[in-house]
């Protein structure tokens, strides 16, 4: 057995003859493994000067996985015939500390590839990666051979190399290598063994098999990236378009060919203009382009037959010498983003009005009472008016305390319910007495089961719940009419229903008049909308309470609104 981690200098014993076959065997390679190398670095461009390494480049044109595996496999067949090896494979470094076989090989089946991986502090492999210095085993009898696979793949000799890059400074100078892995040839042709030239041939071999591998990987590298970048691109929600100075789209995704109606098969290549059938689009672009600024609007486009609002904003794009490149265009939906601008406007209109209402009241009474004489107004009178100003002070508590439910209820705040027994029936009797007294146009219509027990809940919260309601049945009928409260049992909950004849909604609104700032439109102008906000902040005390709110109405038929809560204390508070 003889095993080589170092060599001497004594002539091989084949003689001249076979030593001359193998430098000129070895000059062949090289020159072929030259050529290849150009190849490759052909196809990529040099980077501009201070580009990240790697990074990829505009244009660049990626070899093919075939391609990468013939190079390699070229490189392969050249060290077996150079070493008259029967077999010959390749092993790289994996993030888990293995070193794992690689395809292409020579002479090995997938199973038998299979076979080939092993940590890097064990075995012949792990010890060539880590010294960089090959090892040479002669038989199966070395200990370290018990490591690999050689005898599972029926290989009984094999030199094991370093697969080393070098690394480079900036003026090109190596200061240093990196071992990527090791390269094992195996089964000597013939019934010779490895010597020690053999070694030699193949550790400066190894050096070019490792530039291809490095480069094939780079190659892969960028290949990913570019992948990466497209799946990306393609994926946003928002659309993308670039556009040279020559007015020539670059690059579009997905969203923005649908947003454009381009086929896959149109687009690149072709001026934006005579594809992109928006004006106002053309315009953005357009003015980008001419002016050298970046610039931003808002579009309508048609959309599924639904008109949609999207911003443009067309930026810049500058190479690395700061010249112009192009424009690039992003394209997002701000639909609902408007549409919630517009309701919070109309919310601020609405919620101001309705605080000047109770302000007026509150005033002029105030007024009055200072400019008359104590014995003006009789008492009774007198009752009247500071009644009329409590009610209206009471207006202005609900409104202000609804602004700060919608405050706590967008910032995440939890609430906290204060329980305890509440005689619902009194409750609901409470607040259709007050608005009888105030809606005078509407009949009321009351029905109480006489056996209705108490429950447990937050009684200001669940009178809010029902006022709101209440209000709501009122506003919709403003010539007046019956306005019918239900209130009963039923499994195991108590359900208060409020019914009007109204104008009734249409069921796609249904879920909609429970969302924040939701203003329904009305062909009656005399309807006047609300805030938005008292449905809203009624579903979550309700919820809050364990229970339920909802509506049933039909387009002139009329409504129900109606919540159910739990007998028992059922909360959740949130």
């Amino acid at each position: 057995m003889t095993t080589s981690d170092g060599f001497d200098n004594q002539d091989p014993p084949a003689g001249q003859d076979e030593l001359a076959r193998l430098r000129a065997e070895l000059a062949r390679v090289q020159n072929e493994n030259d050529k290849l190398k150009n190849e490759l670095a052909s196809r990529a461009p040099t980077p501009p000067e201070g580009a990240e390494k790697g990074a990829l480049a505009e244009n660049t044109l990626l070899i093919s996985e075939v391609e990468v595996r013939g190079a390699i496999a070229r490189q392969l067949r050249n060290g077996a015939r150079l070493l008259q090896a029967s077999r010959c494979v390749y092993l790289l470094f994996d993030s888990r500390d293995d070193l794992v076989a690689q395809r292409p090989a020579l002479g090995l089946d997938e199973e038998q590839l299979g076979l080939f991986r092993c940590r890097t502090d064990r075995g012949v492999s792990g010890e060539v990666f880590r010294t960089r210095k090959p090892v040479r085993i002669d038989d199966l009898d070395d200990a370290r051979a018990a490591e690999e696979p050689l005898a599972a793949i029926g290989c009984t000799n094999g030199i094991s190399v370093p697969l080393l890059i070098q690394i480079r400074d900036e003026e090109n100078r190596v200061i240093d290598s990196k071992a990527i892995g090791v390269m094992w040839v195996m089964n000597r042709r013939g019934s010779g063994k490895f010597s020690d030239d053999d070694v030699r041939l193949l550790t400066v071999f190894a050096r070019q098999v490792a530039a291809v591998v490095a480069t094939a990987e780079y190659f892969r590298e960028l290949t990913r990236q570019k992948q990466t970048l497209v799946d990306t691109l393609e994926n946003l929600p928002a659309g993308i378009v670039f556009v040279g100075l020559d007015e020539r789209i670059q690059l579009i995704n997905g969203t923005a060919r649908k947003l454009f109606g381009i086929a896959a098969d149109r687009g690149v290549g072709e001026q934006y203009y005579r594809v992109m059938a928006h004006q106002q689009t053309c315009e953005v672009l357009g003015a980008s382009l001419r002016e050298d600024e970046d610039k931003i609007a808002k579009a309508p486009f048609e959309i599924e037959e639904e008109e949609r609002v999207y911003q443009i904003q067309a930026a810049r794009v500058r190479g690395g010498d700061d010249a112009l490149n192009g424009v690039v265009a992003v394209f997002d939906d701000v639909t609902e983003m408007q549409r919630l601008d517009q309701m919070k406007q109309e919310f601020v209109q609405t919620f101001t009005a309705e605080l000047l209402g109770p302000l007026a009241s509150i005033h002029g009474f105030t007024q009055m009472l200072q400019r008359i004489e104590p014995d003006e107004f009789d008492g009774l009178m007198r009752r009247e008016i500071h009644g009329v100003i409590g009610d209206e002070c009471q207006r202005l508590r609900r409104h202000i305390q609804d602004l700060l439910n919608v405050s706590r209820l967008e910032q995440g705040i939890k609430l906290h319910l204060n329980l305890s027994q509440i005689d619902l029936a009194g409750l609901v009797r409470r607040v259709v007495e007050h608005e009888a007294s105030v809606a005078r146009r509407h009949q009321f219509e009351l029905e109480l089961p006489a056996d209705l027990p108490a429950i447990v809940g937050d009684e200001p919260r669940l009178e809010e719940v029902f006022f709101n309601l209440v209000s709501n049945a009122i506003k919709y009928m403003p010539d007046g009419g019956p306005v019918k409260v239900v209130v009963g049992r039923e499994n195991g909950n108590v359900r208060v229903a409020v019914t009007d004849r109204g104008p009734g909604l249409a069921k796609e609104l249904h879920e909609a008049v429970f969302q924040k700032f939701a203003r329904v439109q009305q062909s009656d102008d005399r309807v006047r909308a609300g805030r938005g906000i008292g449905l809203f902040i009624s579903r979550f005390f309700v919820e809050a309470h364990g229970g339920q709110i909802g509506l049933d109405s039909e387009v002139g038929q009329g409504s129900t609104f109606w919540f159910r809560v739990p007998l028992q204390a059922a909360t959740k508070e949130g």
